[in-house]
């Protein structure tokens, strides 16, 4: 049972100091005794130690017991964390069908009493269009109201929706201004995302952003710096440096930086300098065979974006055309994985080698498979 107690201030006692001072004996001590007055923090905290075995003996069932009292009495975050045992079949004895009716009530019932991350959660339900509550203005409707609480991944995931026009209507102004103001507040995936969008018109700022993510692991922005240095697109050409960034990426889990590591790919480098310099003629690469999606890739042409390169390669690999600032993009958000998205990359890769300067990983916006 996975029970995650965040420290907010409006709880500000000895249970939650000692807990949040990793004090778990003492925690469980002062917990217990503001339990015995319905303390809701208090019985959260309870099951987080339960379900942790911290400062306890782990017991799954009395972790579900504090979680259930803390729910009862109003605390929206033991509600989600309700909402996630039964999602994860952490109950015995409920079925299946019944557990999922349940996750969701809960979930809904978290979101309305204030839980940003049961707001997102209901959000990613309703923006699947394979779920049978498919329901696109719900989502955006909880996302607002988690951006309305400050928080940064909701402003993100609405910031898509506003660019995709889904549940809202589309626009392009506020959707780049949402994921601005989340990178500008440092969530490193709104920072690679925003950097890819407005890596055409505002290439500096957009390496800044880059590099503001890459220092905090994300992997995709590091793939892309190490592209630009490979090239000297923007950047002083540097193998080094673009060696360094490889491999902050394949420690992150973005394979296809591999072809920018010095050692093993040196060869390449007069070959991929050539395409970063010649007419948007030589883009007319044969795409691969048409997929299902694209999803959390963004394939920028270059310095020659054409409409016309661009709506025959997003018709052959199933993607629609955004156009931002006169360039144009093809783009999709639908892969439901990760894993699925960096396998995609690698077959591009492969069939896209002399045009690897033009293609940037863009990170996926269904956040669902990530919870």
């Amino acid at each position: 049972m996975a029970v995650k107690a965040q420290y907010t201030p409006q709880f500000d006692n000895e249970c939650t100091r000692a807990f949040n001072d990793a004090d778990y004996i003492n925690a469980r001590y002062k917990c217990a005794e503001l339990a015995e007055d319905d303390n809701a923090e208090a019985n959260f905290i309870l099951a987080a130690l339960y379900a942790k075995g911290q400062g306890v003996v782990k017991n799954k069932q009395k972790a579900l017991e504090y979680l259930t009292l803390a729910d009862e009495q109003g605390h929206a975050e033991a509600t989600f964390n309700l909402a996630l045992t039964f999602e994860l079949g952490k109950v015995v004895g409920v079925d299946v069908e019944k557990r999922k009716r349940l996750a969701f009530d809960y979930y809904l019932k978290a979101a309305r009493n204030g839980s940003i991350n049961a707001q997102r959660k209901l959000a990613s339900r309703y923006s699947n269009e394979t779920s049978v509550v498919y329901q696109p203005e719900k989502a955006a409707e909880w996302l607002t109201a988690a951006v309305e609480q400050g928080d940064n991944k909701a402003k993100l995931e609405l910031g898509a929706l506003y660019l995709k026009g889904e549940g809202v209507s589309k626009d392009q102004a506020r959707g780049l201004a949402l994921i601005k103001g989340s990178a500008d507040a440092g969530y490193d995936k709104a920072q690679f995302i925003y950097a890819t969008l407005i890596f055409k018109t505002e290439p500096q700022k957009s390496i800044g952003y880059y590099q503001s993510a890459a220092k905090q692991g994300n992997g995709f922005a590091a793939h892309n710096l190490a592209s630009l240095h490979f090239n000297g697109e923007y950047l002083a050409q540097d193998k080094n440096k673009a060696h360094e960034y490889a491999l902050m990426a394949l420690k992150q889990g973005v394979p296809q930086a591999e072809m920018f590591l010095v050692n093993e790919h040196s060869n390449q480098s007069a070959t991929a300098h050539q395409a970063s310099t010649r007419s948007h003629d030589a883009l007319t690469f044969e795409p691969p065979q048409p997929s299902q999606n694209l999803s959390g890739f963004v394939l920028q042409f270059g310095k020659y974006a054409e409409r016309e390169n661009a709506l025959r390669v997003a018709q052959q690999l199933d993607c629609k055309v955004v156009e931002l600032a006169g360039f144009y993009y093809a783009i999709n958000f639908d892969f439901e994985t990760y894993a699925a998205a960096k396998k995609r990359a690698q077959q591009l890769v492969q069939t896209y080698n002399i045009a690897m300067p033009y293609i940037r990983v863009a990170s996926d916006f269904n956040f669902a498979a990530k919870r």
